[in-house]
């Protein structure tokens, strides 16, 4: 397989604006690569950098040094840890999507129309891209009286099965998702696992943070583990899902 990613020496660092100007090191010398198609998990416990390395390369965060070089569909390579702002956001818009934990929409927004708006930029109809939201609300058992209702108003497991559909239906090349089948019970966490296997199968390479051992198992072909900022030895997972 292609090389879809290269991570090489990445640091961040956040200054606390305390007396003294105190310095956190979140990430230290972490280097990786990542494969098209592939899954990768990212382990460790709470602090100790993985949403970090999330938010870097999906630039939210600005590292303070190192790189992140993305193979693009065009044929050429972005590094984004020091690409300008304009190339950053056109990668978001065609080939990288972010799927935190918490789901972002604007308020008043039926989910429908949340989870559609990604389709119809890309040229679908109105029709066909409700039309794909409602499948992907059927599958994750989202259940039709809060098809138009505000997501706001739903529970946590709920958003988040809103956040999941607007992240497959987006269909990137690179997909960083943030603990995705928190929240959920186990036959809705399967279904999840089974739309990002179908993702992967097609071609998407997915970045995953989850501490459930059930997705980690049935998702990854490998994993990272890190401890305070360091990347240290894998967590051995054996992936016994094809698709």
């Amino acid at each position: 397989m292609a090389t879809l990613l290269k991570v090489a020496n990445l640091h961040k660092e956040f200054t606390l604006f305390i007396p003294g100007a105190k310095k956190i090191r979140a990430l230290e010398n972490v280097s990786f690569d990542m494969e098209e198609g592939e899954i990768l998990g990212l382990t460790g416990k709470s602090g100790a950098g993985k949403s970090t390395l999330m938010k870097c390369i999906y630039r939210t965060y600005l590292p303070t040094s190192g790189s992140i070089r993305m193979h693009l569909a065009n044929g050429g390579v972005s590094n984004i840890a020091h690409a300008p702002e304009h190339e950053v956001l056109s990668i978001r818009r065609t080939e990288m999507h972010y799927c935190s934990q918490f789901l972002h929409a604007i308020p008043r927004v039926p989910a429908l129309e949340v989870v559609s708006e990604g389709l119809r930029v890309r040229g679908y109809s109105r029709e066909d891209a409700s039309g794909q939201a409602q499948k992907c609300f059927e599958r994750l058992a989202l259940p039709e009286e809060l098809w138009n209702a505000y997501p706001s108003t739903f529970s946590g497991g709920e958003q988040q099965r809103v956040n999941i559909s607007r992240a497959v239906l987006s269909r990137p090349r690179l997909l960083l998702v943030d603990e995705p089948t928190a929240s959920l019970d186990l036959k809705t966490k399967d279904a999840v696992i089974d739309i990002l296997l179908e993702l992967k199968a097609s071609g998407t390479s997915i970045l995953l943070i989850t501490h459930d051992a059930h997705t980690l198992n049935r998702l990854c072909d490998r994993c990272l583990h890190l401890e305070n900022g360091a990347l240290r030895n894998a967590v051995p997972v054996r992936n016994t899902e094809k698709v």
